[in-house]
């Protein structure tokens, strides 16, 4: 380095390019490394130089109309502490300065610090497409990929929530919270949807889940890595659902379905003697036998409720009745086709509602499964049958891995159990005959 000079903010001016040199440096007689170069054309810069590894590194720090040659500093009116306003050449060579006692090359610091900048920014960019709306659409996906019955439902449900919440739907993954979603939720709460609150929790829980498993869970696809979920804001949002129906069928009730059914000719009838005479099954659930799934004596649905990555296998017995019934449906290969086109869930909800008329008071559908429930439980078959029956609650770590027992001898006995009861003449409506009773 040549001579050393004293640098202030007036004498800047005064240092320039000799005549015949491209550039010249003049160096601060009190920050050691600390220049300021000059060129032919008059521009200026503060530049640093040190020695490193046994060779010289120098670092262009800036304009002096954009360094300030000392610290400026102000004090902060609320804690009276001092703050940097903007650092000075000299404070920042003196950084620069201990990077290079401490072995480190400025430069390549530099450029380091910039890489991870702009990696930094890249991760910004990109967890900015990774949106609340974009996570539940993956997760759709992935529902429709894995085959699960619900998830045309998660889609709708997810979809409307969103549409209605835009704000939440066009928010980063990674910064959505409890109180996004509450206040969502609240307003369907508002507007009297009893279900909806219920289903858009689940399904968005599921799908935050999802996304902060995929780190660990090989079945879950990478691109849900993707969206940096850390915290499950549904987690801390506490669970609704519609109360559940307290109203099952009576066994009076019953009969008069078995005798309405039996009165109703057609697809019609032979559907509601199925249902009935099977137990009562999840309508969707049934809906979908397939034509190999009919045996001589038996019917076998697939039940994917739950978290299962595959369905459960779920063999039904059928009494001649239900085989009778079964008979009315031929040749497609969705056996409850009518007129070439499937039946859907709500279509026999409809059709049975129509066909009960007002013979049962506030009937529903799902009323026909509990009462089912609650007319086996009568007749004294246990939990564990009537479980096999419907298929639920079988998702405990006995039922999966060491009862492979069938069941089918217990739950042929249930079901023609069910078929005498709905037979039976109640004894109210017995006549006296010369001291005897006569049906």
């Amino acid at each position: 380095m040549g001579k050393r000079e004293n640098f202030t903010a007036g004498r800047l001016a005064e240092f320039i390019c000799p005549a015949g040199k491209h550039q010249a440096i003049y160096w601060d007689g009190k920050q050691p490394g600390l220049g300021l170069r000059v060129t032919a054309k008059g521009a200026q810069a503060y530049v640093f130089q040190g020695w490193i590894d046994g060779g010289s590194v120098r670092v262009t720090i800036g304009h002096p109309d954009v360094w300030p040659l000392e610290t400026i500093w102000t004090t902060d009116r609320e804690t009276g502490q001092r703050v940097e306003v903007q650092r000075g050449a000299r404070q920042e060579a003196a950084r620069l300065k201990a990077l290079v006692d401490g072995g480190v090359n400025p430069a390549e610091h530099r450029r380091e610090q910039a890489a991870e900048k702009a990696q930094r920014k890249a991760v910004a960019e990109s967890l900015k497409a990774k949106t609340v709306a974009a996570l539940c659409t993956a997760y759709v996906g992935l529902l429709k990929r894995r085959k699960k019955v619900d998830a045309r439902d998660a889609e709708l449900t997810l979809q409307r929530f969103l549409a209605a919440n835009e704000g939440l739907a066009a928010k980063p993954t990674h910064a959505a919270t409890s109180a996004d979603f509450v206040s969502g939720l609240r307003k369907l709460h508002e507007q009297g949807k009893v279900r909806e609150p219920g289903k858009v929790r689940s399904y968005a829980h599921a799908a935050f889940r999802t996304a902060m498993l995929a780190a660990t869970d090989p079945e879950i696809p990478v691109k849900f890595e993707a969206f940096h979920v850390a915290a499950n804001p549904l987690a801390t949002i506490r669970a609704t659902a519609a109360r559940a129906d307290k109203r099952p069928l009576s066994a009076d009730e019953l009969r008069t379905f078995w005798r309405i059914a039996q009165a109703t000719k057609g697809t019609t009838g032979a559907l509601m003697r199925l249902h009935i005479l099977t137990g009562g099954q999840r309508i969707a659930q049934l809906l979908r036998l397939q034509r190999e799934d009919v045996h001589a004596d038996y019917i076998v649905l697939h039940d994917p409720k739950g978290r299962r990555t595959e369905a459960r296998r779920h063999a039904v017995p059928l009494v001649d009745d239900a085989k009778a019934a079964l008979k009315v449906f031929v040749g497609a290969p969705t056996v409850f086709t009518v007129n070439g086109k499937a039946v859907s869930p709500t279509a026999l909800g409809r059709i049975e509602s129509e066909a009960i008329g007002d013979q049962i008071e506030g009937f529903e559908p799902k009323r026909l499964r509990s009462g089912i429930e609650t007319a086996l439980a009568s007749l004294g078959i246990g939990r564990q049958i009537r479980a096999q029956v419907q298929s639920h609650g079988l998702g405990g770590v006995q039922d999966r891995h060491y009862d492979d027992h069938d069941y089918m001898g217990e739950k042929r006995a249930a079901l023609q159990g069910l078929l005498d009861l709905l037979n039976t003449v109640p004894a109210d409506n017995v006549t006296p005959i010369n001291g005897r009773t006569a049906a």
